[in-house]
């Protein structure tokens, strides 16, 4: 997909979202419950609930899950740092309350109206890490096997799109996943055993980059982008850092 068919797309979504939620009456905002216009979100409680917080503030060092003491480590990295290859780890938000809501809308019920807002987010995020640590190039983790064949899209690599084509990112595609089997149907420990494993580099790529970022949904143990930090250090990358738009509380 290049820049002027992507451009073309978003304008005829858009659109045709417009038009769908003036006839149904707007949204309804999955925080507070008031009139929200196209996105299901109102501009109240973005700016009070959806703020992007500076990066590495009241977080933990190693896997950026938020702290509930002073310390710059949480308790679990304190007793396992899962987090060997990466070199930080940089989630938006706690999943919990309302960002259940989001996430499940948005990825299992295909509300794609969600993409453009969070993508916005992701950026602010990536924007941030490039004023702090310097440059990069973003990497999104791969999807399943067949998932965009088989359901027509995947989450982060519409954010991917919109990152590249509109906020003109670096985004290079360099990883595959070799497992269909989804990490939320696995326990902690299965998914400790699928580091390694699970992701590699795409046969086509000589050289990797020096620095990147990876981009993904969800961090619940981390599992997922130290399986990917391990692959790039592997292969010559200096410094890996992730963004996610949400963790999961241990």
């Amino acid at each position: 997909m290049n820049k002027i068919i992507f451009g073309i797309q978003s304008v005829v979504q858009r659109f045709g979202r417009s038009v769908f939620s003036f006839f149904a009456g707007g949204s309804e905002c999955i925080v507070c419950g008031n009139d929200s216009g196209l996105l299901p979100v109102c501009a109240d409680c973005r700016n009070k609930f959806f703020a992007v917080k500076p990066v590495g503030v009241g977080v933990c060092k190693f896997c950026g899950k938020e702290l509930i003491s002073e310390n710059d480590v949480c308790m679990e990295c304190r007793k396992n740092v899962l987090m060997k290859h990466l070199d930080g780890a940089f989630p938006l938000f706690s999943y919990r309350l309302w960002n259940t809501s989001l996430l499940c809308r948005w990825k299992l019920e295909d509300e794609r109206i969600f993409s453009d807002f969070l993508a916005e987010l992701v950026n602010e995020r990536l924007s941030q890490i490039w004023k702090k640590l310097g440059e990069f190039v973003v990497v999104p983790v791969p999807p399943r096997p067949g998932k965009i064949k088989s359901k027509g899209w995947d989450q982060v690599d519409e954010i991917s799109q919109i990152l590249e084509f509109r906020y003109n990112w670096n985004v290079r595609r360099i990883l595959c996943r070799h497992t269909n089997v989804e990490q939320k149907t696995l326990e902690r420990s299965q998914r400790m055993e699928m580091i390694g494993k699970a992701y590699s580099l795409n046969a086509d790529v000589k050289i990797v980059p020096e620095v990147v970022c990876l981009v993904d949904d969800v961090l619940t143990t981390g599992s997922t982008i130290e399986s990917c930090a391990e692959k790039l250090k592997e292969a010559g990358c200096k410094k890996v850092f992730a963004v996610a738009l949400f963790s999961v509380d241990r």
